[in-house]
Formats: C-alpha cells, sequence, structure tokens
C-alpha cells in the first residue's frame, strides 16, 4: 500500500495549489478526503484489507495517455430530496496536458468551465471526484455533517461490503471487469438518522480493458416499486464518437 499512499499524498499537495480560474473550494475538499485516507495506511491496511481501496484508486491509469488524450465522462443525477432543477445530465472532459498534468472541465452548451486540475503521474483522478460530489450531495439532503459522511466513506472504502467478477461492454464487446461495492451507513449507529440513505450502495465497475480503468461509478439507494430510487448518481464514461 506505501506505494499508493505515497501517491495520493502527492496529489493532495497538487490539488491544493489551484490552477486559475478553478473551483478552489473543490479542490480544497479533494485534498482534504486524500489527506484523511493517507493517514489510514498503516497496520490496520495490512493484508486484504486494502484491497477494495487499492482497486478503486489504482495507480498508473493514464500512463498511456499523451498530451491532447482525452476521457469523456457522462453524469446523471437523480435527487428526490433535492429541487427538481437539480436532477441534471452533464458532460466531463479529463484531458491530458504537457508537463504530466491533467484538467477537468465541465462541458457546457456554451464552452467549458474548469473543475480542478491534477497530477497524471498518479492516475485517474474521477473516482475522487465522484465521492467527493457524493459527500457534498448526501449532507445537502440530509443536512449531515460532511466529515460524518466523509469518514463513513473513507472507512467503506478500506472494508467494502463485496468484490466480485463481472462483466462489462465496451465498444460492443464483453469484457471482464470487477466491482468494488461500498455500505457506507449500513450498520451505522446514526443510520436511521438518514432515511432512504442509510442503504446507500457506491458501486465501481473496473477494468484494464476501458482507458482511464473506470467504467462506471454509482451511488443509489435501494429500488422501489416501479423500479424508482429516492437518490441515483451515476459517472460512466462515453465511448468515442466514430
Amino acid at each position: 500500500m506505501g506505494g499508493n499512499t505515497s501517491a495520493m499524498a502527492h496529489l493532495a499537495l497538487v490539488v491544493s495549489a489551484p490552477w486559475r480560474g478553478e473551483d478552489t473550494g473543490m479542490m480544497a475538499r479533494f485534498a482534504a478526503i486524500l489527506v484523511g485516507l493517507c493517514l489510514v495506511s498503516g497496520p490496520a491496511m495490512s493484508g486484504e484489507a486494502h484491497k477494495g481501496y487499492d482497486l478503486i484508486f489504482r495507480g498508473g491509469t493514464l500512463s498511456d495517455f499523451a498530451p491532447g488524450d482525452a476521457l469523456h465522462y457522462a453524469s446523471r443525477t437523480e435527487n428526490e430530496a433535492a429541487a427538481p432543477e437539480a436532477s441534471a445530465n452533464e458532460t466531463y472532459a479529463l484531458t491530458l496536458e504537457e508537463g504530466g498534468k491533467v484538467r477537468l472541465m465541465r462541458l457546457l452548451d456554451e464552452g467549458e468551465q474548469p473543475v480542478a486540475g491534477f497530477d497524471a503521474s498518479v492516475g485517474n483522478p474521477m473516482a475522487m471526484f465522484f465521492l467527493e460530489r457524493l459527500v457534498r450531495d448526501l449532507a445537502d439532503a440530509t443536512g449531515g455533517s460532511t466529515f460524518y459522511i466523509r469518514n463513513r466513506l473513507k472507512e467503506s472504502l478500506l472494508e467494502p461490503e463485496t468484490i466480485r467478477d463481472t462483466e462489462i461492454t465496451w465498444a460492443g464487446v464483453s469484457h471482464p471487469a470487477q466491482a468494488v461495492v461500498l455500505a457506507p451507513f449500513v450498520g451505522d449507529e446514526h443510520a436511521a438518522r438518514l432515511g432512504p440513505f442509510a442503504e446507500l450502495r457506491v458501486v465501481f465497475d473496473l477494468s484494464s480493458s476501458v482507458p482511464g480503468w473506470y467504467h462506471m461509478m454509482r451511488a443509489e439507494t435501494p429500488e422501489r416499486a416501479g423500479a424508482s430510487r429516492f437518490f441515483q448518481s451515476t459517472l460512466r464514461l462515453k465511448e468515442p464518437v466514430k
């Protein structure tokens, strides 16, 4: 785990130093959760305990990219605890730039909006982006503390509910993958205060067959009658347009 922890600590330092025009608040929150994750390394991280963490935060996932290469992610959030306009489809572009940096941009009808910048050497930062956005959404929906929610997510990263083999479809072909499932609030003493979020699951579909390692990330409450959910947030790698 030592190599990954060092890389994450380096990333925390990188995102603490804002790039001009970017969301400095978002970057500071990235740094906070990264530093927190780094601090849990040690005896508790020995053996199988860190397998889920290492799978999700795998290093070197952008090592084959060249300046100008980009990944595009489709985002969708549906949240009955928020105003209807808060549910939206968004697209993000993660682009490798000269000097070993990657820039995350939100793509808008009228152009692009900077989100954050990262050091590409530590790997794809989209899992951390997804988790930090989830922290914000859950805090807004429940009125809970972001500190508490981050800690629960941090602990669930170290003790996933399940890690299972699965398959994903990319470019019309099935590929082997692994699904890491987190259950951050199951068994928590404060779960009763979270309503439907108490049974939240966070799922990462991971495969070396797709660029950037992450095929899809999703956080969702249990399915209800009629196949609806109280909350669902997804971030999915888009296939290149041919």
